[in-house]
């Protein structure tokens, strides 16, 4: 009886002591996921481009390591989200545009599934993170748009909502925005876009007008013959260059590439992305890597001028605003 009793003991004690070990690795994970969040700042005001692009990587595997050990943190969902739709977009894109240029097109599309698969990635860990903010979140986006919007309204009424709604629906769009040959997932814009239109309504000025110009490039960047609204686009590109004063140069750059090529304003194309190809990162230093990656693109686009812009080109100007982003030629 008395060994019986010993071994009883001992499981307790062993047991207390995994508890206890298994309790200090959460709090040492969620100690991280604090610091992540706090630091993460550093990185969007990074000015080498290169460092940025070869550091991204190992940041973004440690988030996804201490998610491992907290699946359900507020803060690793966020930074996560963002991480991998932001990396996707601002460097691996540029790998898919740069081989589709250079007609290296198994090259571009290997770049483009990478990237697919950055964005829904990220679009997956943001669900989940409003799932968590409000319970029926995923059932309400899968009775379609109409019903998410309503949803969204009677359960996301803070402002501070803005940021996570936002890279959802970024993630989302970014998707579909590089995968326009996919029906199934082309579908889904219209949830996308309910996810940002609600951000906006929270916080025009989120993220430098993020989701205006994630609006404004939706409607601007299909003719209208196709049910885009490059109009309502324009007053989008508009409002955000006047809450970001110019100095979030991924507006100019976006509404170059979608409104200008859709309405085949060269004037306005060039004065555009003239304007961000001049403007130092330093404009805006909490967003320097952001500016250097639209002043890249810009200066991209700018060598294409005339190729976007042959008025005897049979292509039509969406085709053209396909090719601005790597689309097939």
């Amino acid at each position: 009886m008395a060994s019986l009793g010993l071994g009883r003991t001992g499981f307790a004690l062993a047991l207390g002591a995994s508890l206890t070990a298994c309790n200090m690795t959460k709090l040492a994970a969620s100690s991280t996921a604090d610091v992540f969040h706090q630091a993460a700042p550093a990185f969007d005001e990074q000015l080498d481009y290169d460092f940025a692009k070869q550091a991204a990587p190992g940041s973004i595997m440690q988030l996804e390591g201490v998610l491992r050990v907290l699946p359900d943190n507020d803060l690793l969902l966020f930074d996560a989200c963002k991480s991998w739709t932001s990396y996707a977009f601002g460097f691996v894109e540029e790998e898919m545009e740069i081989a589709a240029e250079r007609g290296d097109l198994q090259t571009a599309d290997h770049q483009r599934a990478r990237a697919q698969r950055m964005h829904l990635r990220a679009r997956d860990l943001g669900r989940r993170l409003l799932e968590r903010k409000s319970s029926g979140f995923q059932q309400a986006a899968q009775r379609g748009p109409d019903a998410l919007r309503a949803f969204l309204a009677e359960h996301f009424r803070d402002r501070a909502d803005a940021p996570a709604l936002l890279w959802t629906g970024f993630a989302w769009g970014a998707a579909i925005d590089i995968s326009r040959d996919d029906p199934a997932l082309v579908a889904d814009l219209p949830i996308a876009r309910v996810l940002v239109e609600r951000s906006v309504e929270l916080d025009e000025n989120s993220e430098n007008a993020t989701g205006l110009a994630f609006l404004g490039y939706v409607d601007a960047s299909t003719s209208e013959a196709m049910g885009g609204r490059p109009e309502a686009g324009k007053k989008r590109f508009e409002r955000a260059l006047a809450l970001t004063r110019h100095k979030a140069l991924m507006v100019q750059m976006n509404f170059a590439r979608s409104y200008a090529i859709e309405k085949q304003d060269r004037t306005l194309f060039l004065a555009l992305l003239q304007e961000v190809a001049k403007t130092g990162p330093d404009v805006n230093p909490s967003s320097r890597l952001t500016n250097e990656v639209a002043r890249r693109r810009a200066v991209r686009l700018l060598r294409r001028v005339d190729e976007l812009f042959d008025r005897s080109s049979t292509l039509s100007s969406s085709t053209k605003v396909a090719r601005a982003h790597g689309g097939s030629p």
